[in-house]
């Protein structure tokens, strides 16, 4: 199941699962510590609240960068929802005055949100409990792209590569490759459109390293002090693929040991990538 299917018919399916698995009170000064679980961008609280347990806090940390977004969902119009942003000392929502059950922002910074779902008990009759759902979902550009692919070296090899095609459909492809410490990387994309550029992260330590659409190079390399895992990332311009055209690319990953010879260029930069799933023979060590 696609982790952004969660909510498809989630107004019907979220209130009877409210119904069939209500939560124990929790008072306000216990907030609930909302956590994703693995390869999902959304989470569901249910839970009941009565003239006596009036509301319930849920935290959940937001990431810099991301899309977040809630959802409450009940069949009772005196349950609401507050938002309190952390990081910034400030109420960023109160369904009571705003009349939303819905809300989304994008994470200027990383913080942290404090959720609370209430009732004014004066509205709900003594004995009546009000049930609701309380969707959670934080996602960014990233959880919509496929796994990335790992790149790995044939013994004695010196050079893997990789042979791909974008379209206005994927204008992206995710790579990621382990590099011993001591080792030199160096990263090439080949491609005949100049639209095709490529980014380098440093996974392990979260930093980036290279933009070529803004650097200008056509290559990348950096000496390895510690091992680690670099994300390598070729996209093209979605301009440059309207209308049902591709843009093809091979992409070399070499590593040598730092102060020794460099590996030869495999290909030259004119060179036209061919499809996806070909096999490119080597050249060098």
């Amino acid at each position: 199941m696609s982790r952004f299917d969660f909510l498809r018919g989630a107004v019907g399916v979220g209130l009877g699962l409210a119904v069939a698995c209500v939560s124990l009170p929790v008072f306000a000064d216990t907030p609930v510590n909302v956590t994703f679980a693995p390869n999902s961008v959304w989470a569901q609280e249910v839970g009941s609240l009565d003239r006596f347990n009036k509301s319930v806090d849920y935290t959940v940390a937001g990431v810099a960068g991301k899309t977040f977004k809630l959802n409450l969902l009940t069949r009772s119009p005196n349950v609401q929802l507050k938002v309190k942003d952390q990081n910034r000392r400030k109420a960023v929502l109160d369904s009571q005055k705003t009349g939303d059950t819905s809300w989304t922002t994008v994470n200027a910074a990383d913080t942290t949100y404090t959720i609370q779902v209430y009732i004014d008990p004066v509205a709900v009759p003594s004995g009546e409990t009000v049930k609701y759902a309380l969707q959670i979902g934080q996602y960014g550009v990233e959880d919509f792209q496929a796994p990335a692919t790992a790149v790995t070296f044939e013994p004695g090899k010196s050079w893997a590569v990789q042979s791909w095609i974008l379209g206005a459909d994927a204008t992206s492809q995710n790579f990621s490759v382990a590099i011993a410490a001591g080792m030199t990387v160096k990263v090439n994309v080949i491609s005949s459109n100049a639209k095709v550029h490529f980014k380098v992260d440093d996974q392990t330590h979260g930093k980036p390293l290279v933009d070529t659409a803004t650097s200008g190079a056509e290559t990348w390399s950096q000496s390895v002090g510690a091992a680690t895992t670099y994300k390598i990332q070729v996209y093209v311009d979605p301009a440059a693929v309207a209308s049902g055209q591709k843009a093809q690319f091979t992409l070399q990953v070499g590593q040598y040991a730092s102060g020794g010879g460099q590996p030869e260029k495999l290909a030259s930069a004119s060179s036209v990538a061919p499809p996806a799933g070909s096999v490119v023979p080597e050249s060098g060590h």
